[in-house]
């Protein structure tokens, strides 16, 4: 049976250590170079950065007491030689070298290396605008290069299925800090070109400056610089800047912005069309009425063209009713002229011949037969 045990607190452990460390003579007031990384400065004066080497970070806190003593405030990049004692933060658990002295040194040869291999690559034309290529904003399938399990990979994911759900989405996973992520990163881009992408997207989210430093390995930006199909760079937050930023042919603030960049929003699209059917049936309204407002002038001209024709027909009929009316018989005989004709109705016009014979004489108010005695010559 095992006997009882000491069980401790976390806080218990914490103050342990905090006491270690503190009593140690050799963690006390010792000179400690490195490049300032993460520089912040807290609202109650205090500082809060890192130091770190090619190996190595540790994260220190200058008071403020101590801080209004510098001249000047560093920058990330400069290399110090700090005062200082190794001290615990017990509610974290974490160790940290607590500054009273800070000195400059130079600017860090982390940065001046990185530096000096931005401008190699840039004087290549690798960072060329004229090399940037346009993004297809209605992706058939779009590959996504980040850690499998983090931040980046869900808010890319969630927010291309939300604006363009229509399209294929492959996620090759790669460690995005730590010593084995250049080399994850370039196998993870190398297999994302076996594949027919409109658009790539490589990055991470937010952090400090060493935790993005594996996208700013030379091989890596190389390889980028050749893609199949345009990259979309989403490394860190709108105020971190890699070497992957540059090559990439567009560059999103953040992981949320790389998918806005990279497909248009459904929404858009029917709204596009929606827009698209209520100009076209307003345009078909719109021709509608004016062939109406048309016809309804042709009706109206055509009418009054149908009238001025009613009227001239009518003028016509009256003029040939006057003129039959002048060439009627009976206006003739109304005038005291009369018609003589023979018994069969055959018109006389000549009196030769007619002695002896029966006659019709036609007259206004009626018809006298008779024989003719006698013809009197004209």
């Amino acid at each position: 049976m095992i006997g009882e045990r000491n069980v401790y607190s976390v806080s218990d452990v914490n103050r342990y250590v905090k006491t270690l460390l503190s009593q140690d003579e050799n963690l006390k007031f010792i000179f400690v170079r490195g490049e300032i990384s993460n520089f912040k400065r807290g609202a109650n004066g205090h500082l809060y950065f890192s130091l770190k080497d090619k190996e190595a970070l540790i994260s220190c806190a200058m008071f403020a007491t101590y801080a209004s003593r510098l001249i000047d405030y560093p920058n990330d990049g400069d290399e110090v030689v700090v005062l200082a004692s190794i001290d615990a933060y017990v509610a974290r658990g974490t160790y940290q070298l607590i500054v009273f002295e800070m000195n400059p040194v130079g600017r860090g040869t982390i940065l001046v290396e990185l530096e000096k291999l931005k401008k190699q690559l840039q004087s290549e034309g690798l960072f060329d605008v004229s090399r940037k290529r346009p993004i297809n904003l209605y992706p058939k399938a779009i590959g996504v290069i980040t850690a499998p399990n983090g931040a980046a990979v869900r808010d890319i994911v969630t927010n291309i299925k939300r604006r363009y759900p229509i399209c294929d989405i492959y996620v090759f996973p790669s460690a995005v800090q730590g010593e084995s992520a250049p080399t994850e990163l370039l196998k993870a881009f190398n297999k994302s070109q076996e594949y027919d992408l409109d658009t790539l997207i490589i990055g991470r989210g937010g952090g400090a400056s060493e935790d993005l430093s594996a996208f700013n390995d030379e091989t890596l930006v190389r390889a980028i610089s050749s893609s199949k199909m345009p990259v979309i760079a989403a490394v860190g937050h709108e105020i971190d800047t890699t070497l992957v930023d540059y090559v990439a042919d567009k560059r999103a603030s953040t992981p949320t912005g790389a998918a806005e960049l990279a497909t248009i929003d459904m929404r858009e699209i029917e709204l596009h069309f929606q827009n698209c059917i209520d100009d076209m049936q307003e345009a078909i309204k719109e021709h509608l009425e004016d062939m109406f407002e048309e016809v309804s002038s042709y009706k109206e001209e055509l009418a009054d063209n149908m009238q001025d024709k009613i009227r001239e027909l009518k003028q016509t009929l009256d003029s040939k009713k006057d003129q039959l009316a002048v060439l009627n018989p009976k206006q003739i005989l109304s005038r005291g002229y009369t018609i003589t004709m023979s018994e069969d109705g055959k018109i006389f016009t000549s009196s030769k011949g007619l002695e002896g014979k029966k006659i019709k004489t036609i007259m206004n108010d009626g018809t006298l037969i008779s024989t003719v005695d006698k013809v009197e010559a004209k």
